[in-house]
């Protein structure tokens, strides 16, 4: 769930981005996952999809590698875009997906993250994504 206020817009990085609605702090927490909102997938699960269900939650989601399984939120922040310069980060005290600043971040700005942190190069390349 996002913690901040936000709005959707058109992004220099690509199609719609998430940006911030406020000034935000460094190390100021942006968004956490919700157990009960969020959709956690096992890679058996994954594969008993049919293929438009599995197109749906690659376009959507991602494959998260520490816990071994397929993950879609239920809010925007699945408009976070990538950047190797990004504005958030994984803070390493959560295991969970828990994102804060990486510096103070101006009212209006795209919320990024490096995807990198989370995927492997080849994934991404797969989805399109430049690096």
């Amino acid at each position: 769930m996002l913690h901040i206020q936000y709005k959707l817009d058109r992004s220099k990085k690509h199609g719609i981005g998430l940006f911030t609605n406020e000034d935000l702090e460094k190390g100021q927490l942006v968004y956490s996952a919700s157990p009960t909102l969020d959709v956690n997938i096992t890679q058996e699960q994954f594969d008993s999809l049919s293929e438009k269900e599995r197109d749906e939650v690659r376009w959507w989601g991602f494959f998260d590698a520490p816990s071994q399984k397929w993950h879609v939120d239920f809010d925007v922040s699945k408009f976070i875009n990538h950047s190797s310069g990004a504005t958030l980060t994984q803070d390493v005290n959560h295991t969970d997906a828990h994102l804060v600043t990486t510096r103070k971040v101006r009212h209006g700005e795209e919320l990024t993250q490096n995807y990198l942190e989370f995927e492997d190069e080849k994934s991404l390349k797969a989805r399109g994504i430049a690096l």
